[in-house]
C-alpha cells in the first residue's frame, strides 16, 4: 500500500529587478523545481514568488499571503524557502507566520539556514537568524538613506514629477503643455482673486486633466499646485521621512530631519514676482478664514443641519424682503453652489432642489418641542429610559461565567490526570498528546465565550451608562430654559430638513428622533403650528 506524497510547496523573492544567474526569478523557480524532484517522497503543489517587493513586511507581498490562504485550505504540507531574509526581514513577522503555520501542521525549511520548523530547537534558531536579517535590512536601510541624502544634495530629484514637468534620470524637465495649466492656476488666484473651488470647477468643466489623467480637481490638488516651490525653479526634499524601516510608511516632515532646499534649482514655469505676490496671497486669505472660522459657530444650530435629498450641509444665508427688512435662513449648499438640481456638461448631477427653513421658524420649533414633547412628557420619558437600564444591567456575568470557569477547571483536572494515567503505563504518549490537543480546543471554546459574556456585560454596562446621561441631561433642561439659543446649542446634535416641511431632529437627552411638520406663515412675525409625526419616537 503506498503512502500519500508530502505536498510541497517553495517560496521565493526577487529584491531587485537585476537579471543575474542567483536571483532572478527564473533561476530560483528552477532551483526549487529541481530540489523538489530530487526528493521521491515530495511532490510540487506550487511556487510562490514576489518580485521587487522589500521582505520588511508582509503587507504587499501577494503571493506570501495567497501561500498562506491555500496552507489554511489544507492544500500544502511543507513549504521551502532559501534562507530567512527571502522568506521575511522582520523578526515578529518570521516568528509569527511561522508558528501559525506549524500550528495547522506545516513546517518551514530554510535550505540555506538548515532550519526546519517543526523540529524542537526551530523556534530559537529562527528568532537569532531573523533578528540578524532585521539587522541587516535596518543597516541596508540607513545606508540607502544616507546615499540619497548626498544625492539630494548634489541636486538630483527624487520622486515623481509635478504638473508642468517631466522627470528623467533625477533632472527636472518643463513640459510646456501642461506648464500653460499652472501658469493659468497661479494666474486665476492671484490676478483674478478666484478662490480654490471655482479655480478646481472651472478646471473641471474645461475637461482639463490633472498630471494622472484624472478630470476631477479638488481644492486640495490646486492648493498643493500654488505653495510648491518647484514652480519658481526652487527645489526643497525631504519633505517626508519614513520613520520605521519596517513598515516604510511615510510621514510629513515636520522638523525631525533637516530638509534640503535648493534656490534656482531648475527652470522656472512662473516669475518669482508671481510666486511671492501668491504666497502673500495665501497667507491673506488664510488669516481671513481662521478669522471666519471664529465666527463660524455664532449660531446655535451651525453645522448641524443635513440635506434628506443629498446630505450636504446647510449653510446660512440672508435674505431680503421687497420692503429692504432682512432675515436668515439656512440652505442646502449643494444649491448655494449650484442651483437647483441638473445635470451638467459632462453628465453628473449636481445641485439640489431641497427648499431653505427660517432661523427663526427653525428656533421656535425647537422651543415647541422641548416645552411641549421632552419636558411635559419629561416623567414618561425618565420611567421609560429607566426600565431600559434595568434591561441593561441585568446581572448575566455570575450564573453564566462562573459556570463556564468551573468547566475549565475540570478539564485541567483531566488533563493532570492523563499525565498520572501515562507514568503509571495505562495509556501511550501517544493517546496522552491526543486527548491533550482535545481537552485545549474544548477550553480555547470556553474561553471564546466567556470573552463573548463578557464583552455583552461591558457594552451593557455602556448602554445603561448612556441612559443614565440622558436622564441627567433631561433634568438639567427643566430649570435651564432662560437662555434658550444656549439650550438650543447643547442639546440638538443634528437636523434633517425633508420635503413636505419635514424635519427629522436628533437631541442628545434621547435615544431615537423626533419628527414634525411644521407650518409657519407670515413675513418677519412668523404663526408657527407644529405636528409631531410620531410622538413615539422618544421612547
Amino acid at each position: 500500500m503506498s503512502t500519500r506524497k508530502k505536498r510541497v510547496c517553495a517560496y521565493c523573492r526577487v529584491s531587485t529587478d537585476k537579471d543575474d544567474q542567483v536571483n532572478s526569478f527564473e533561476s530560483q523557480k528552477r532551483f526549487f523545481e529541481e530540489y523538489i524532484r530530487k526528493n521521491d517522497e515530495w511532490e510540487l503543489v506550487d511556487i510562490y514568488a514576489d518580485e521587487g517587493i522589500s521582505g520588511t513586511s508582509t503587507e504587499k507581498r501577494t503571493e506570501f499571503l495567497r501561500m498562506i490562504e491555500d496552507v489554511k485550505y489544507k492544500k500544502i504540507d511543507l513549504i521551502l524557502t532559501k534562507e530567512i531574509s527571502r522568506f521575511a526581514r522582520n523578526t515578529l513577522d518570521s516568528i509569527y507566520y511561522t508558528r501559525k503555520l506549524k500550528s495547522m501542521g506545516v513546517g518551514v525549511i530554510f535550505i540555506n539556514d538548515n532550519i526546519n520548523t517543526l523540529d524542537d530547537d526551530a523556534e530559537l534558531r529562527l528568532t537569532i537568524m531573523a533578528s540578524l536579517a532585521q539587522e541587516e535590512s535596518r543597516r541596508i536601510s540607513q545606508r540607502v538613506k544616507w546615499g540619497q541624502k548626498r544625492q539630494m544634495e548634489k541636486g538630483v530629484v527624487f520622486g515623481r514629477a509635478p504638473l508642468g514637468y517631466d522627470l528623467k534620470n533625477g533632472v527636472l524637465s518643463v513640459n510646456e503643455e501642461e506648464a500653460e495649466i499652472v501658469r493659468m492656476i497661479f494666474h486665476k488666484f492671484t490676478n483674478e482673486g478666484k478662490s480654490l473651488h471655482t479655480i478646481a470647477r472651472e478646471l473641471y468643466e474645461a475637461g482639463i486633466k490633472t498630471k494622472r489623467g484624472n478630470l476631477h480637481w479638488s481644492n486640495v490638488t490646486v492648493l498643493k499646485i500654488l505653495r510648491n516651490e518647484k514652480y519658481v525653479g526652487d527645489l526643497c526634499q525631504k519633505k517626508t521621512f519614513t520613520p520605521d524601516f519596517l513598515t516604510h510608511k511615510k510621514k510629513y516632515n515636520k522638523g525631525q530631519e533637516e530638509m534640503i532646499y535648493i534656490k534656482n534649482h531648475h527652470e522656472p514655469i512662473i516669475s518669482r514676482e508671481l510666486w511671492e505676490a501668491t504666497q502673500r496671497e495665501l497667507q491673506r486669505r488664510n488669516t481671513i478664514k481662521e478669522q471666519k472660522s471664529k465666527h463660524s459657530n455664532r449660531y446655535w444650530c451651525s453645522g448641524k443641519i443635513f440635506c434628506g435629498k443629498c446630505g450636504s450641509r446647510f449653510v446660512g444665508r440672508v435674505k431680503k424682503l421687497k420692503n429692504g427688512d432682512t432675515y436668515r435662513a439656512w440652505r442646502c449648499e449643494e444649491f448655494v453652489r449650484h442651483g437647483t438640481k441638473k445635470t451638467d456638461k459632462l453628465g453628473n448631477v449636481i445641485g439640489c432642489s431641497q427648499g431653505s427653513i427660517n432661523h427663526v421658524v427653525l428656533g421656535e420649533i425647537i422651543g415647541y418641542i422641548l416645552k411641549n414633547v421632552i419636558i411635559d412628557n419629561k416623567e414618561q420619558i425618565v420611567n421609560d429610559l429607566k426600565e431600559l437600564i434595568k434591561k441593561y444591567e441585568t446581572p448575566v456575568r455570575v450564573k453564566s461565567v462562573d459556570g463556564l470557569l468551573k468547566q475549565i477547571e475540570n478539564i485541567n483536572r483531566k488533563k493532570e490526570k492523563l499525565i498520572d494515567s501515562m507514568l503509571e503505563g495505562v495509556i501511550s504518549k501517544q493517546d496522552v498528546a491526543l486527548m491533550n490537543e482535545r481537552y485545549d480546543k474544548e477550553i480555547e471554546e470556553l474561553k471564546k465565550k466567556i470573552k463573548n459574556i463578557e464583552e455583552i456585560n461591558i457594552n451593557n454596562q455602556k448602554r445603561a451608562d448612556t441612559l443614565k446621561s440622558y436622564i441627567d441631561r433631561i433634568n438639567a433642561l427643566v430649570d435651564d430654559l432662560q437662555n434658550p439659543e444656549e439650550v438650543y446649542r447643547r442639546v440638538v446634535e443634528k437636523i434633517v430638513v425633508h420635503e413636505d416641511k419635514i424635519l427629522e431632529i436628533y437631541f442628545n437627552c434621547l435615544v431615537k428622533p423626533i419628527k414634525v411638520r411644521y407650518k409657519a406663515t407670515g413675513k418677519l412675525n412668523y404663526r408657527i403650528q407644529v405636528e409631531v409625526l410620531n410622538d413615539e419616537q422618544y421612547c
